[in-house]
């Protein structure tokens, strides 16, 4: 496989998706080195998005911690095209999830929730939480939520790489 197309999904595309993307794409060139994380391409969008709307202040906050920067982020809204494209749809919500499957059949077997990843990678955890949305709350919920995220990275990586030495 040329590339992975990895999609990230939320509501607005201003906090979980586009946070996720970044933690992400870290996390593969640190464990996969940097021309091999350039085979994946990881995205985001919102389902409900006001497109050009930039990451909210908290979850620029929060990953500004990390060493990660937001401000170049602009929401946009997801399109069939966006979901065709994507080898990978990752939602924060089993109720995003069951959105899709309904507004887009085609997209079953490749749309999983977050937490249902570390199902995919084999790992016995729990896979049906969702991550909630932080919006209009404070840095300390925004960061609950990136340490949410990034608990699920691991696995995913390990997915991903299964998925890239098909």
């Amino acid at each position: 496989m040329a590339k992975v197309r990895v999609l990230f999904l939320c509501t607005g595309n201003t906090c979980r998706s586009p946070m996720a993307a970044a933690l992400l794409k870290r996390a593969l060139e640190a464990e996969l080195g940097q021309s091999e994380a350039q085979k994946v391409e990881v995205s985001s969008a919102g389902l409900a998005a006001i497109p050009g709307s930039m990451a909210s202040p908290q979850a620029m906050a929060v990953l500004r911690e990390e060493g990660l920067d937001l401000t170049a982020h602009r929401a946009q809204q997801v399109t069939r095209e966006m979901l065709k494209a994507a080898d990978l749809i990752l939602t924060m919500t089993r109720r995003q999830k069951e959105f899709l499957l309904e507004w887009d059949p085609a997209t079953r077997g490749k749309v999983w929730t977050l937490g249902e990843v570390s199902a995919l990678a084999g790992k016995d955890t729990a896979e049906t939480q969702d991550i909630c949305d932080p919006f209009r709350q404070g840095e300390e919920v925004y960061r609950s939520v990136r340490e949410d995220i990034k608990a699920s990275l691991d696995p995913l990586v390990t997915y991903i790489k299964k998925i890239l030495t098909k």
